[in-house]
């Protein structure tokens, strides 16, 4: 009975260091960078667009182009990065 009852202390101890505090879905590590990735995106558009308004002296239309278009491709890949995403979980749920 005593060796029993001086494993489960250990196994209690073993749990409580070596287990996991929280327990993290890993979907959501999957989407964790993706919000960062797409704002640098936009962002290196618009510093383009802003550049090449500086250097041909315009006002604002290459600013407004590269900005536009940055957030079409943005969109672009946070769909092909979704559904990508999205068929690997199906996958590995269906398994």
């Amino acid at each position: 009975m005593e060796k029993d009852n001086t494993n489960n202390k250990r196994s209690k101890l073993k749990d409580f260091f070596f287990k996991p505090v929280v327990n993290v879905n890993p979907s959501f590590i999957q989407y964790s960078g993706l919000g960062i990735q797409l704002a640098a995106t936009i962002i290196v558009f618009l510093f383009i667009g802003i550049w090449l308004d500086g250097k041909f002296g315009s006002k604002f239309i290459f600013t407004l182009i590269f900005t536009l278009l940055g957030f079409a491709g943005v969109i672009l890949k946070l769909i092909a990065v979704t559904k990508e995403l999205d068929r690997k979980n199906k996958e590995k749920d269906g398994k």
